[in-house]
């Protein structure tokens, strides 16, 4: 069964018509037949459906079974993650989106390596969307454009902020029932400078830590986040 999302201008009141890229993966890619099923997803809604033609350019299904998502925590996690060299930060986008991130930040951190052209982002957007595709999310997470670490805290907007320090003396734990917006803060490789923990202190952030092992900064965002949301 094959899961794809599509604009609302796709779906119809009895079909979901699949063109563009997605209909020559599907069709190239994928091999799907006449008479499979698959999900379409648009606006927070799973269309199950029944392939009645496979083109090239177009891929056609009728609608068998409307329902709401069910792929989405109720808590909503942002990450504002530090920009990493675009292999790491790439692996960062897609662990984030299978683990149930809602938004993530980059942070053109002092640390940071990585000053990616502007063109970087829609790679990121196509590897969020495959990522929340291939774990048959109920909505792509939203990717934003590289800011700086002040600009990215006020734009994240939570209720709690989590700063991730190897030397916190507080560990990570799951999120309660009650935590909603929570946005969580991770360094580059070599960590936030002084004063970027400052900014961090002053936005109310409180500093955790996923134990006495230290992990590369493409792994611990992930773990942290599986962490925080595994239980939603």
């Amino acid at each position: 069964m094959f899961w794809v999302f599509v604009p609302s201008g796709q779906v119809g009141s009895d079909e979901v018509v699949i063109t563009g890229a997605k209909a020559h993966h599907l069709a190239r890619v994928l091999r799907v037949r006449t008479g499979e099923s698959g999900v379409a997803v648009s606006d927070g809604r799973e269309y199950r459906v029944e392939v009645v033609s496979v083109r090239p350019v177009e891929v056609r299904g009728r609608i068998r079974e409307v329902r709401e998502s069910a792929g989405e925590p109720p808590a909503r996690l942002t990450l504002i993650q530090a920009l990493l060299p675009n292999p790491d930060f790439d692996a960062v986008i897609e662990g984030a989106t299978a683990a149930g991130v809602s938004r993530i930040l980059p942070v053109l951190a002092a640390r940071s390596v990585a000053r990616p052209a502007p063109a970087r982002i829609e790679r990121w957007r196509a590897i969020a969307e495959s990522a929340a595709e291939q774990s048959r999310r109920g909505r792509v997470p939203e990717v934003a454009l590289p800011a700086s670490l002040a600009e990215t805290v006020l734009e994240a907007g939570a209720v709690r902020l989590l700063v991730l320090h190897p030397e916190a003396a507080t560990r990570l734990r799951p999120l309660g029932p009650d935590e909603v917006t929570v946005a969580l803060a991770v360094g580059p490789e070599g960590g936030w400078t002084p004063a970027e923990n400052g900014t961090l202190v002053e936005a109310g952030g409180t500093p955790v830590t996923l134990g006495p092992r230290i992990l590369r900064a493409r792994l611990a965002p992930v773990i942290a986040a599986a962490i925080l949301i595994h239980q939603a």
